[in-house]
């Protein structure tokens, strides 16, 4: 007759097998993303913090491989190699973490949290051979080392998606810290190395961290795909020579600025004489007198105002809610700077700017308070360059007349 026990044996051997692939989940996480992380660097190779979280995703992938693979080493090599790993994982994730938020990475903190991990780990490795203290030990370590950014980096996370992530990380420093403590509390009493890594713990340990590992790359995924989005945006929309707004950067803001009612200002400038510029001294210190006027202007401008590069020598100003006295002031300033700078590769000579200027108001397009500005330019020319002129109507000029540039 057969024996009645053998059913439920199968059961428990069908639930090791079971809780054996669900193991593998955390490994397949991190390396997904770690792969992710590392093709976002191919095309993002100055990122500093992308770089940094493909490897702290990569040691995730390994220190869970390794908690997977524990049985096939020996027991000192498998927890020195797996808690190393994931100390590793955690201290390269803070330093991408500082990086992303342009804040000095914290060293010291670094430093003694590797140092007090692996003093802690050996003594109950080497000396004590405690099962719940190494569990105590790593995941106090990695919950405080979890929280630091969250703690630390608050006052730069002020988008929602910031939030987000502080709030992941929150989160999972409390998991991790309330599996040391329900350790401490005596969950823990009946461990060993043999059935540890069948225990509700190490299960609750690699569900912790699988579900942790997708929620925070998620959240990095999203974070990092908006910064290349307005990093491409950013390129797209500025002038490579210059790093002020080309045209199309303009367009996509000057409609908030002049929709919002109001009296704006917009200057034409102009530098004086370019072309014997280029042909006297060559084209690359025309590019460097030119890079300097726009630091000017740029220098020279509010939080609100534009500056764009009209083309080649020529340059629209926007000063948002100003009268014609605050573009005059704007564009004297700009002048009397410019023409007092050395230029290298002038060989001393001095550069000149001239400006024109005219008023916004309601039913009057940019182009066509641009086209104003640009007639009160060509008069700045006319009467010897050097100068501002503000556009009026009893000095219209007209169409442009043949002045040299």
């Amino acid at each position: 007759m057969q024996s009645p026990v053998v059913a439920p044996e199968r059961n428990w051997d069908t639930t090791l097998q079971a809780q054996s692939y669900f193991q593998l989940i955390g490994p397949l996480i991190f390396l997904v993303f770690s792969a992710g992380f590392a093709m976002i660097w191919r095309f993002a190779r100055d990122s500093v913090p992308v770089r940094l979280f493909a490897l702290a995703f990569f040691f995730g992938a390994c220190a869970t491989l390794a908690d997977y693979l524990r049985d096939a080493m020996p027991l000192v090599v498998a927890l020195y190699l797996l808690n190393l790993l994931y100390v590793a994982t955690a201290l390269v994730f803070i330093s991408a973490l500082f990086h992303y938020y342009a804040k000095k990475t914290p060293w010291g903190f670094i430093a003694a949290v590797a140092v007090i991990g692996t003093a802690g780990l050996s003594w109950f490795i080497l000396v004590d051979n405690s099962v719940a203290g190494r569990i105590v030990v790593m995941n106090a370590g990695s919950a405080a080392a979890i929280a630091y950014p969250a703690i630390m980096l608050r006052g730069r996370m002020n988008r929602p998606i910031d939030r987000v992530l502080m709030a992941a990380l929150a989160t999972i420093a409390v998991a991790i810290g309330g599996r040391a403590a329900f350790v401490l509390a005596g969950g823990g009493a009946g461990l060993t190395n043999e059935n540890y890594g069948q225990s509700m713990i190490a299960l609750a340990l690699h569900f912790t961290l699988a579900l942790s590992a997708l929620a925070i790359a998620i959240v990095l995924f999203i974070m990092v795909g908006m910064e290349i989005v307005n990093r491409l945006t950013e390129t797209s929309e500025t002038d490579p020579l210059t790093d002020v707004l080309n045209r199309r950067g303009f367009d996509a803001r000057v409609v908030d600025l002049a929709g919002s009612g109001g009296s704006h200002i917009v200057v034409m400038a102009d530098i004086d004489r370019f072309k014997v510029i280029n042909d006297r001294y060559g084209h690359k210190a025309g590019d460097a007198v030119i890079r300097r006027f726009a630091r000017i202007l740029a220098g020279t401008v509010r939080e609100n105002d534009l500056v764009v590069r009209w083309g080649g020598e020529e340059f629209l100003v926007f000063l948002a809610d100003a009268e014609i006295s605050t573009g005059r002031y704007f564009a004297e300033a700009v002048r009397e700077v410019f023409q007092e700078q050395a230029h290298d590769r002038l060989e001393g000579h001095m550069a000149t700017a001239s400006f024109g200027i005219a008023a916004w108001h309601e039913g009057l397009s940019i182009p066509d308070v641009g086209h104003l500005a640009d007639k009160a330019l060509y008069r700045a020319k006319r009467e010897g360059r050097n100068r501002v002129c503000v556009y009026s109507p009893e000095s219209d000029f007209g169409a442009r007349e043949n002045v040299a540039a």
